[in-house]
């Protein structure tokens, strides 16, 4: 094999639907080469748009992912940034230059991949703790103290990653 595991395949994956909140995950490991989120990721791509930005599979990987948050500049939605550690002080410069387009952002440092169903629950838990507003503009729908109701993209993606996960976690508890 030529090419290292961590740069073959696509460098941008994505899944979700354009009008859902954004959650933009900068991997500096590489993982979803075969063109697919990690599995912990997938069942919120229900209600949340997930783009893995795969970093050692694009040839100038920070250009990318310019191109990637520019695609948010026109979109009415929030974008979450996720990093790991590993991506390094160029992720300050990249919040900067995009303050318009991300609402919020994670750093999640080495061991754990990105890919892990703990990583996807703190991105949840932060996501859940914003100030995240209900689907539409009905009044009532929202929470009083700022959290997402149980009508929410937020709370409907965290409903579909528990059920997802939960015998995962079982059988990590049991050992």
């Amino acid at each position: 094999m030529d090419e290292e595991p961590r740069t073959a395949g696509p460098s941008v994956v994505w899944a979700g639907p354009p009008d859902a909140p954004a959650v933009v995950v900068l991997d500096p490991a590489g993982v979803g080469r075969h063109g697919e989120l990690p599995g912990t990721w997938r069942p919120l791509t229900e209600h949340l748009q997930v783009m893995w930005c795969r970093l050692p599979a694009a040839d100038e990987p920070w250009h990318e992912v310019d191109e990637v948050l520019s695609e948010f500049a026109d979109r009415d939605v929030p974008v979450h940034l996720v990093a790991g550690a590993a991506a390094g002080s160029e992720v300050g410069d990249l919040i900067r230059r995009h303050e318009d387009v991300i609402a919020s952002a994670q750093t999640f440092a080495a061991p754990v991949p990105l890919g892990h169903p703990e990583v996807v629950l703190e991105v949840l838990r932060e996501l859940l703790d914003q100030d995240v507003g209900p689907r539409g503009d009905q009044p009532g729908e929202g929470s009083a103290n700022g959290r997402a109701a149980s009508g929410s993209l937020l709370g409907d993606a965290a409903s579909a990653l528990r059920s997802s996960v939960s015998g995962l976690f079982d059988r990590l508890k049991d050992g």
